[in-house]
């Protein structure tokens, strides 16, 4: 008999070590197991939300270089592309964006490429054509003429 309440003792200090409370702590005390794990999942979560805040600034960081980049150039993604910088060449120091960079790679990109300006001068089709006027237009006479 005593080997039964022997291991019936054993059964219940591994079910106190599997709850988490061992024997001998009272129920206001935390194992300490349990608190490095409750630390290890509160240091995830508040990585992970890092993570999230960090993407969600860097989105938010190329939307105003493109929104800077959107005044010269008819495609503002077209900066990234054709400048060959990253987000991070567009941030000061302190992590603002850096307008003054921005203006000058859309100058230089205009300069080189100034089709993808996003004011381009209007096109008068009539200049350059004899008689500068033109189409006739059209009347009565013209419609039965041969």
């Amino acid at each position: 008999m005593t080997d039964e309440n022997t291991t019936a003792t054993d059964a219940e200090s591994v079910v106190d070590d599997f709850n988490g409370t061992p024997e001998g702590e009272g129920a206001g005390e935390q194992n300490p197991r349990n608190k490095e794990a409750r630390y290890r999942r509160e240091r995830n979560e508040a990585r992970a939300e890092r993570d999230a805040l960090a993407e969600r600034l860097s989105v938010l960081q190329r939307a105003e270089v493109e929104r800077l980049a959107s005044a010269g150039l008819s495609q503002p993604s077209d900066l990234f592309t054709l400048s060959g910088n990253e987000l991070a060449d567009y941030l000061t120091e302190d992590g603002l964006v850096d307008a003054e960079k921005v203006r000058a790679d859309v100058e230089a990109i205009i300069a080189e490429r100034p089709g993808l300006s996003a004011h381009q001068r209007p096109v008068d089709h009539t200049q350059g054509y004899p008689g500068g006027g033109g189409k006739a237009k059209p009347s009565w006479a013209g419609l039965f003429a041969p």
